[in-house]
């Protein structure tokens, strides 16, 4: 029976139009976005991982 549920659910779920919106960006504004949002999430990543490193240090030096 849910196997049939979820069956249906596909069947029944609405196509996604063909044509999309014309983005109104030129794409070398859209590449430079990209770029610095790119850049920007991964200089918050390594940023989140060293804390997180930092951290883990500092209590096991606090603990042991």
């Amino acid at each position: 029976m849910f196997y049939i549920q979820l069956k249906d659910r596909r069947w029944n779920k609405p196509k996604s139009p063909v044509n999309k919106a014309v983005p109104t960006c030129k794409p070398s504004e859209v590449e430079a976005i990209n770029q610095k949002s790119f850049k920007f999430a991964l200089s918050k990543t390594t940023e989140y991982i060293r804390n997180t490193q930092q951290a883990c240090y500092l209590e096991f030096r606090l603990f042991s």
